[in-house]
């Protein structure tokens, strides 16, 4: 009686993951044929950008509010380490 019960139990698993997996697979045919996405479906989401800065030395980007500066006049160039920065100054 105990196989009879475990038999029955996975059955019932299998065959509800085979369900789900078909739903799932019918709802992504829907979703790619009708053009939209689930996430297009909730509407646009803002998303906070960091802004970055461009080290001129090695090329590396850089969070701008945690790079090194270097002010030239109205300029400001922006670094990502000490090196890279006294290595601009002394080339300049």
């Amino acid at each position: 009686m105990t196989g009879w019960l475990i038999r029955a139990l996975l059955l019932v698993l299998i065959v509800g993951s085979l369900l789900r997996a078909v739903w799932r697979l019918l709802a992504g045919v829907v979703d790619g044929a009708s053009g939209t996405s689930g996430a297009a479906r909730r509407g646009p989401r803002e998303v906070a950008g960091v802004p970055l800065v461009r080290d001129p030395v090695c090329g590396t980007y850089v969070v701008k509010t945690r790079a090194l500066t270097v002010r030239r006049g109205d300029d400001v160039e922006y670094f990502c380490s000490e090196r890279c920065r006294d290595q601009f100054k002394g080339r300049a």
